[in-house]
């Protein structure tokens, strides 16, 4: 019986340490910014998301920023540069709610301050 616990503990921690290692490999660097469009009810598909890995524009993205540091998330012109498309962020698209539901850009950390002009250009691109 103790041979049958300790493999079942080994098997728990490996699981645990495997996790974040997961997590990790599916989150990247991204641009988010406005697309322009208006909405005047939730879900509202007006963001995109320029993933910075692989070159690819995720359109009609909503954002979710409640994964940030407290202290970054009260920077009180965090909202206008997000939407301008002057961060990079880290964070992951993650698809929650209805199957119809908009995909959501999950936003764990601020990588830096100033996106480039090009990479605002091609985010904003409908």
């Amino acid at each position: 019986m103790s041979g049958f616990r300790f493999a079942s503990l080994v098997l728990a921690v490996s699981s645990i340490v495997a996790l974040p290692s997961l997590a990790a490999a599916q989150s990247s660097d991204y641009v988010y910014c406005s697309n322009g469009i208006v909405c005047m009810m939730a879900p509202c598909p007006s963001g995109n998301a320029l993933d910075l890995t692989t070159g690819n524009v995720v359109k009609g993205v909503e954002l979710n920023t409640t994964e940030l540091p407290p202290l970054d998330r009260s920077a009180p012109d965090l909202s206008d540069k997000l939407y301008a498309g002057k961060l990079v962020v880290r964070g992951s698209i993650q698809h929650r709610g209805q199957p119809n539901d908009p995909p959501m850009l999950v936003v764990t950390k601020i990588e830096r301050s100033s996106s480039k002009k090009s990479e605002r250009k091609r985010c904003a691109a409908r």
